[in-house]
């Protein structure tokens, strides 16, 4: 994956210490760190230390290599790709190797990169055995080696260093071959601490701080609607709100508690509002995760839900409340974060909450450029940060790394255990092994390629998403189909049980009649016509035939409709942004009553329709996986489009 940007960080090697940017009279002095993009690199905690001790010593048998590289050293961490958690380490202006987190050990690695073997070779501080010719990886290039280090440098008969091996009771095995070979720069390795780093970006920080309060400044007086920061009680978050106090004054503070969210994020959130003397809003999410995973299961990295239903329907709720013509919210959004914020604009909407207008003042800085603010500033940071955890909100979110997850374990037990139970019985009813909880595996719903990383890993471990996702459906709503065949133009859909319940046809007629569709009745059944298709809705079975392509979109709101009357988990969602306010929750879900203008918009903010019918229902409908990404689907600007035209955001 190719980012769109990437962070610029620089060294001096000088004073031996990161530069946010260089002042003129230093560029042709500095050098600019090559880091693995994004390059969102942080300083490090006494945790990280500790983590670093730790595994080098595992791997080497002693702290030799530690006290060479890192001790009294100003370090960075830079997160990179892997199966769970990994950073490169920065010290003296150069990557000298890889801190991982290995889940089949439950232990913290360390390996050294190309630069980080070759000082430690040029400084006898690590083992090394010389082969002659090609090695690969999984290679054995030595047996009955005695060494008590796990990790050895490989080396050609001319001293060029190829890769490392490790040393498994006595056999060496090729670990890594290095393909990209960085020489180490000289950055002298004088001992650095924050203060010294500060002093020396002085410059930067007035540079980034400047561009962001101009960049607030203009737009809250284009805007010229209250002004709201949006805080997590996370450091990005934090940040954020300092630029917005110390550019326009003063803010309302929201902040949305998922009912997730570890002690110290609520007393974090509870003192900065206290400190700066500012109005707290919360929107509070209650039991609505727990109800929910009932209905939608363990939530995935690419099956969020729960974002929906704890996050952005509580933050509607109370916004929509609290300012309905619109606000100015300001978010801690960077763009290092992921590749969907990466490609995010600085100014956006968020379908889920279109009338607040969000934008963010520190898009384009690190972490490093964060950490910095905020120690220069001295602000209030969260305390879990010195813990070991790199990101906070919700302590189980699947976005998560077993690493975390493991800070969570050891941290806060009982949380961790009250998830646990939970997992376990879901485990149970979609039939997994324990390699499903144990490995994390229940963080992807789809058989995305980074899980299966880990299963390849698991021999005994067979991944079928098709025999998942209808255990998900008939362990939570209970409502699967059973065969799925065509006779002519029609194509039938078999359903383990009746679509409609026998006194569910008010609220069936009612969402029919929402989407602007033909409805009668037949026998026993409803036909639904539009000039797309024909769907016949009959006990147990749906049957349909399209006139063009966009008619499986008809098909698709029949679904929804049967779905939300089968397991609506009354969040409201749909009342919350119904313009004429016409809706209300019965036993079987959302009833709009008449007249409906057909906006549509109800069905378009349920998270039943958007999350377990679009991820889970149409994909083994159709029997694609991506099913949802089809072209025929209703697009977002279009969605934000009918808000416009309802009156619920600005022009």
């Amino acid at each position: 994956m190719i980012w769109p940007v990437s962070a610029k960080i620089y060294w001096d090697p000088e004073y031996n210490v990161p530069i946010l940017k260089p002042p003129p009279d230093r560029e042709d002095v500095v050098f600019k760190l090559k880091l693995t993009e994004p390059g969102d690199a942080r300083p490090v905690f006494l945790r990280d230390y500790e983590k670093l001790r730790e595994a080098i010593l595992y791997e080497f048998g002693s702290l030799t290599v530690y006290d060479r590289f890192f001790r009294n050293q100003f370090i960075l961490f830079n997160k990179v790709p892997h199966w769970d958690q990994m950073w490169e380490v920065v010290s003296c202006g150069n990557v000298v190797g890889q801190l991982y987190y290995d889940p089949f050990r439950s232990k913290w690695r360390y390996r050294l990169n190309y630069t980080g073997a070759k000082l430690a070779i040029e400084d006898d501080l690590v083992d090394k055995v010389v082969v002659n010719g090609f090695i690969r990886e999984k290679m054995v290039i030595r047996e009955n080696y005695s060494s008590s280090s796990r990790q050895v440098v490989v080396v050609d008969r001319n001293g060029v260093v190829k890769g490392v091996a490790e040393n498994l009771g006595g056999r060496l095995i090729v670990s890594k071959t290095y393909r990209v070979r960085i020489e180490p720069r000289e950055a002298g390795c004088k001992p650095a601490s924050i203060d010294d780093v500060l002093k020396h970006n002085n410059y930067g920080i007035y540079y980034f701080e400047s561009r962001a309060k101009a960049f607030l400044y203009s737009m809250a007086s284009k805007v010229g609607k209250e002004v709201v920061v949006s805080y997590s009680g996370g450091k990005d978050s934090l940040v954020a709100l300092h630029l917005t106090l110390e550019t326009l004054g003063d803010a309302k503070l929201l902040f949305n508690n998922t009912g997730l969210e570890l002690p110290e994020t609520i007393e974090n959130v509870d003192y900065v509002a206290e400190k700066y003397g500012l109005e707290k809003i919360v929107a509070n999410a209650g039991d609505s995760f727990w109800n929910g995973l009932d209905v939608f299961g363990p939530p995935g990295k690419d099956y969020r839900w729960c974002c929906k239903i704890a996050k952005l329907v509580p933050l509607a709720r109370v916004s929509r409340r609290m300012w309905s013509s619109g606000a100015l919210n300001i978010v801690g959004q960077r763009a290092f974060e992921s590749l969907d914020r990466a490609r995010s604009p600085r100014v956006w909407r968020n379908r889920w909450i279109p009338h607040l207008l969000s934008i963010t003042p520190i898009q384009e800085w690190s972490q490093l450029h964060i950490w910095l603010y905020i120690f220069k500033y001295r602000l209030p940071y969260n305390k879990l940060y010195e813990l070991g955890y790199e990101r906070l909100g919700c302590y189980l979110c699947p976005s998560s790394t077993l690493a975390e997850f493991k800070e969570v374990k050891r941290n806060h037990p009982r949380l961790w255990s009250k998830w646990m139970d939970r997992l376990e019985d879901w485990r149970k009813r979609l039939n997994q092994p324990i390699e499903w909880i144990h490995y994390g595996l229940w963080r992807w719903l789809t058989p995305a390629t980074a899980k299966y990383r880990l299963v390849v890993k698991l021999p005994s471990y067979s991944a079928n998403w098709v025999d998942e996702y209808r255990a998900r459906l008939l362990n939570g709503i209970g409502l699967v189909f059973t065969k799925v065949f065509r006779e002519g133009e029609y194509t039938t859909v078999l359903f383990n049980k009746r679509l409609i319940p026998i006194d569910a046809d008010q609220a069936f007629i009612g969402n029919v009649e929402m989407l602007k569709l033909g409805l009668s009745r037949e026998d026993s059944g409803w036909i639904i016509r539009s000039n797309d298709s024909e769907i016949l809705v009959k006990d147990n079975y749906l049957k349909y035939k399209l006139f063009n392509e966009k008619g499986f979109e008809d098909v698709v709101d029949m679904l929804k409709i049967i779905y939300r009357i089968h397991g609506c988990v009354k969040c409201g969602s749909c009342m919350i942004w119904c313009p004429q306010k016409r809706i209300k929750l019965s036993n079987y879900g959302p009833i709009p009553s008449l007249p409906c203008i057909n906006c549509r918009i109800c069905i378009e903010v349920c998270p039943i329709a958007e999350m377990l019918v679009e991820r889970v229902v149409v994909p083994l409908l159709t029997n694609r996986v991506d099913a949802w990404r089809r072209s025929t689907r209703v697009k977002r600007e279009d969605i934000i489009k009918s808000f416009r035209s309802m009156g619920i955001i600005s022009p």
